[in-house]
């Protein structure tokens, strides 16, 4: 992949999970979701409410997880190792890069 291609799709990506992240924060540190019902709330609105906010909570830490990804990434693309495999020093097939543009392995292979 060409390196200011991969730049301009990681600096988007990066964008939009910085975006997702402060749309979580936000909800989290409001207590809200607008997931939720209006109106009456009873125990199984409790219960819902909860339930919503874990799940919230997960999936802000899968988006801070990735954005860490993409920022290695960037890393790597100035360091002028991108595309290959910080495991085995393989390069990185393009067609895995165009799916994940941080990839950092390959594959099969695991950190």
């Amino acid at each position: 992949m060409d390196t200011q291609v991969a730049r301009e799709r990681l600096l988007e990506l990066r964008r939009e999970l910085q975006e997702t992240i402060d749309g979580f924060t936000d909800g989290i540190e409001a207590g809200t979701t607008s997931d939720l019902p209006t109106g009456g709330r009873d125990f199984g609105d409790e219960g819902t409410h909860e339930r919503f906010a874990a799940e919230n909570e997960g999936l802000l830490e899968a988006s801070r997880r990735r954005l860490d990804s993409v920022e290695d990434a960037l890393k790597r693309l100035e360091a002028g190792t991108y595309g290959v495999s910080v495991v085995s020093g393989k390069p990185i097939p393009e067609e895995r890069l165009e799916a994940r543009p941080d990839a950092a392995t390959l594959a099969d292979e695991e950190l």
